[in-house]
């Protein structure tokens, strides 16, 4: 892996080889205990034991996570390694990035009363006048596709929504990720000219 390039790993949670996953952190186990239904516990615990197998070919640092001001984590032993997990539903995503902070995110399709509403709440203004146009029929893979690219945005400069309206400039990579029926993906970084490297699990 080397400067100048984005590399993600889309992942089909249910074929991940578990049995050959890393244990998960304690912080990561208490974290899953909070979820009411098994399954999503399962999920989570899957996600972040496949960040931390990948993460675990690209650097030999400990992977002993710390939390940034708005909770985004980082490897204190390994800076330059900048990476970053979204999961929904049966899927899961991992972006990785050398020197450069990396924000992914994929989400599964549903239904909403009103796409339009929830987009000139928290997209930014020029993303809400383009939904807008959009057919009603293909409004709700447009909000997605859009919606994905905004939160890769947030989560790269790791504010979450504290960032909720920022428009981000000629100066960002961001690129959708193709995703199975019913997902939407994109990765973002605040460098122009990144080169986004598709990933299968257990290639590293």
């Amino acid at each position: 892996m080397t400067a100048g390039e984005l590399h993600v790993w889309p992942l089909v949670l249910a074929e991940l080889p578990e049995l050959l996953l890393p244990a998960a952190g304690a912080e990561e186990c208490a974290r899953a205990e909070r979820f009411v239904f098994e399954e999503d516990r399962r999920r989570y615990l899957l996600s972040h034991r496949a960040l931390r197998a990948i993460l675990g070919r690209v650097t030999g640092a400990p992977l002993d996570f710390a939390q940034g001001e708005h909770g985004k984590p980082f490897l204190p032993g390994a800076r330059e390694v900048q990476f970053n997990l979204s999961h929904s539903g049966d899927m899961a995503m991992v972006g990785v990035a050398m020197g450069v902070e990396v924000g992914v995110d994929i989400e599964r399709l549903h239904s909403m009363p009103d796409y339009l509403a929830v987009a000139e709440r928290f997209f930014p203004a020029s993303e809400s006048s383009a939904l807008a146009v959009v057919e009603e029929s293909q409004r709700k893979r447009e909000f997605f596709r859009r919606w994905t690219r905004i939160e890769a945005v947030l989560k790269a400069r790791g504010v979450g929504l504290f960032g909720v309206g920022a428009e981000a400039d000629e100066n960002w990579t961001v690129a959708e990720i193709a995703a199975p029926e019913g997902y939407a993906a994109a990765v973002a970084a605040p460098r122009a000219g990144l080169a986004v490297k598709l990933r299968r699990f257990g290639d590293e």
